[in-house]
């Protein structure tokens, strides 16, 4: 029995030492990007982007998939729906033809904002 519970712990020491991990690794890179954790995925503000600036036009607003539940300045304890930037209570919406990649967020003045999933470096 005594195995078992070292075990059981020593697997939650590891889960959540690489959920942190992951989260830390995205910003450390650039503390000034403005980033949201969705699905276990990092996207990243792309809304001003010169190369996507003719792209975004081709993605509408879709269905509503969550709002953001906690903002975090550090990178420590990152969940889904977390944001650097972003203010709680945010709604995010998929695109409309329902593809993955790209979260869209509408801000109470009407601006869309474009995230684009996270490629590894």
């Amino acid at each position: 029995m005594k195995r078992i519970i070292i075990f059981l712990l020593s697997l939650l020491v590891l889960l959540v030492g690489g959920y942190v991990l992951i989260s830390s690794e995205v910003l450390k890179i650039d503390e000034d990007r403005d980033i949201i954790k969705y699905d276990g995925r990092i996207y990243s503000n792309a809304t001003d982007l010169e190369w996507f600036d003719e792209e975004k036009n081709r993605f509408q607003k879709g269905q509503k998939i969550g709002e953001i539940k906690r903002q975090k300045d550090t990178s420590i304890l990152w969940g889904n729906f977390t944001a650097n930037k972003l203010v709680k209570g945010t709604a995010l919406y998929g695109t409309h033809t329902g593809k993955g990649g790209i979260i869209i967020v509408e801000k109470d003045n009407g601006e869309l904002l474009y995230y684009l999933e996270q490629i590894k470096e």
